[in-house]
């Protein structure tokens, strides 16, 4: 019977014991979830921040390369008549080069005063920086800068710089 009342009174300060140091412990770390629950929303919000900013950069390329296109296929529309109907040239359909040109750039200040459907709000300063035609081949370059719709607190990055080039040729199918 001693010996077994000595077990219990060992268990019972051991028990005792354990409880008073997982007291301790926890009035020590009270408010530590809260710190890394911050810290994790913080981290969250600069990723979602991040990603929006790419997202943006992204469709605002593709909407660049949707004008230069559309510009390159205005110019290639530009038929040199003179030089067609004369037949020397040795191409199908030759493209006036002066006229193609004043077309891009007709093309690109038409698609910048369009509608919101067809242009992003964040692409800004459109230009041609380079006009290549010979012949019935017509090939531009493109650059706009777009504005980002966030700024990370330790960023300088307001807007980007974007390129875009498209290439066109007229043919005629031969039957």
């Amino acid at each position: 019977m001693a010996m077994k009342s000595l077990r219990w009174s060992a268990r019972a300060n051991l028990t005792a014991a354990n409880r008073h140091d997982g007291q301790d412990l926890r009035g020590g770390e009270r408010g530590s979830i809260s710190v890394l629950t911050i810290g994790l929303f913080l981290i969250t919000i600069s990723l979602l921040i991040l990603i929006t900013d790419i997202a943006t950069i992204a469709v605002a390329k593709r909407s660049l390369v949707h004008a230069t296109e559309s510009a390159a296929l205005r110019a290639v529309q530009s038929l040199d008549r003179a030089a067609y109907y004369r037949g020397d040239t040795g191409i199908d359909i030759p493209i006036d080069c002066s006229t193609a040109r004043l077309r891009v750039i007709e093309e690109l200040g038409l698609w910048m005063q369009g509608s919101a459907d067809l242009k992003r709000p964040e692409l800004q300063e459109v230009g041609l920086n380079d006009f290549y035609c010979f012949g019935n081949f017509v090939k531009i370059k493109t650059t706009a800068r777009a504005t980002l719709p966030f700024r990370l607190p330790q960023s300088s990055l307001i807007d980007v710089e974007l390129h875009a080039s498209a290439a066109a040729q007229s043919d005629r199918d031969r039957q």
